[in-house]
């Protein structure tokens, strides 16, 4: 599987339908408080796609894999 990037809009639905709670932003990045978790989901919102390292690190934060990522995006 390649790993890529994705839209900014589409990982904020995607914290969104998964329980995730907006807490806070903190200098530029926004932080997402997920059930679960043991600490927040972080990104930033002014960029127009999340980084893969970004997004691997915060899937690992919530128990989830790139390929249930991939699959979540194209059903919704």
């Amino acid at each position: 599987m390649i790993k890529r990037p994705i839209k900014t809009k589409d990982w904020e639905r995607f914290l969104k339908a998964h329980k995730c709670k907006y807490k806070r932003t903190k200098a530029s990045h926004a932080h997402y408080q997920c059930p679960g978790c043991f600490r927040p989901v972080t990104y930033r919102p002014a960029y127009k796609e999340v980084p893969v390292i970004h997004l691997q690190t915060n899937l690992k934060t919530m128990g989830l894999t790139f390929e249930y990522l991939y699959n979540w995006l194209e059903k919704n």
